[in-house]
């Protein structure tokens, strides 16, 4: 193959790039896996401790918050499927948005009644991270420590409140001294329920 010949061909190619990249923008964001590979109930032999997280389970039409110091908020809408894997006893998160995509998976420790998370997001930082959900006086609150580059630990946690049938919140916060004091978080939402796992 010649020169001209192949600079046609890396041409021609670029060009299919984009045009299936410009496609698969426009077809918004899907939901994974396929319908009929969720498992839309927890598993009945399940310790009584896992229907904690029964509110999560479905389809979310998520409005977020971004607080951005003293800049205007940043407000942006998402999307989240959760459903049942691992045979009904652990919990899949699916976060679809316009700045990151991430899952997230909790099983839930009867022996102390809590939840073992682990969850990682892209494009940043691409980290898995381990927390600790804990469900109290109807309130969920996911607890992440993370350790920058400097050894600084930063402790931030997730809210679930405000639960209802079709609709949740999150607010966050975060503590800097080892949880003796707390501080709003970068970020809160609001999330409505667009289909429950096993309804069309």
């Amino acid at each position: 193959m010649n020169l001209t010949s192949l600079r046609i061909a890396l041409a021609g190619q670029i060009v299919i790039c984009l045009f299936f990249a410009e496609h698969a923008d426009s077809q918004g964001i899907l939901y994974q896996p396929d319908a009929d590979s969720p498992i839309g109930a927890r598993n009945p032999n399940a310790p009584d401790g896992v229907s904690q997280y029964d509110f999560l389970i479905g389809d979310w039409d998520i409005e977020v918050t971004i607080f951005r110091g003293e800049q205007e908020p940043l407000a942006y809408e998402a999307k989240w499927h959760n459903h049942w894997v691992t045979n009904g006893y652990v919990v899949m998160q699916e976060w679809r948005g316009p700045y990151s995509t991430g899952i997230e998976l909790r099983s839930y420790d009867p022996a102390k009644n809590e939840w073992q998370g682990r969850n990682i997001y892209q494009p940043s930082p691409g980290t898995w991270y381990s927390n600790v959900a804990k469900f109290e006086n109807n309130e969920m609150t996911v607890t992440t420590i993370r350790t920058d580059a400097e050894g600084k630990e930063t402790i931030s946690r997730e809210i679930y409140w405000d639960i209802a049938e079709t609709s949740f919140r999150i607010r966050t916060e975060q503590s800097v001294d080892g949880g003796v004091n707390w501080f709003r978080g970068k970020y809160e939402l609001v999330a409505h329920l667009k289909k429950a796992i096993g309804s069309n």
